[in-house]
């Protein structure tokens, strides 16, 4: 990871924390930033060994699969949460899923396995920004005397 995205995610961390506790507990706060600066350093890390050994970035569903199947025979220990993983599969392949549900899944379809940037795009969307600056303009808030 390089230090620009090591900054930039440090940054989005901070700024989605409350004031308060940011000032309250800046070393519990750099505690778990370190945390999980070294989980997601482990998260590249297994990708890419996951990439290594084994090449196959995409998979064709067969009838009878599941997406939990495959996650597990593809993907491997991530230190990632299998409802996330099922989620960026759907997110990063729409026509395979009907209705975006992991658990209608087509048979035949080619599915892209997730990698480090599907996993990025689904979480850090621009609604994602969004709500986490809202709030952050305390200018307009009301006050009352």
């Amino acid at each position: 990871m390089t230090n620009l995205n090591r900054v930039a995610m440090s940054l989005l961390i901070l700024l989605g924390m409350p004031i308060g506790l940011l000032q309250a507990n800046t070393l519990d706060a750099e505690r778990a930033l370190k945390h999980l600066l070294a989980d997601v350093d482990k998260m590249e890390a297994d990708f890419s060994i996951s990439a290594k050994s084994s090449p196959a970035t995409h998979y064709t569903t067969q009838y009878g699969d599941t997406l939990d199947e495959i996650l597990i025979k593809h993907v491997g220990k991530m230190p990632i949460r299998k409802d996330i993983l099922k989620r960026v599969v759907v997110h990063a392949n729409p026509n395979a899923f009907k209705r975006s549900n992991p658990n209608w899944m087509f048979s035949g379809r080619k599915l892209k396995l997730p990698d480090a940037d599907d996993i990025r795009n689904l979480i850090f969307t621009d609604e994602a920004k969004k709500k986490m600056l809202q709030g952050r303009n305390r200018d307009d808030w009301i006050r009352y005397p």
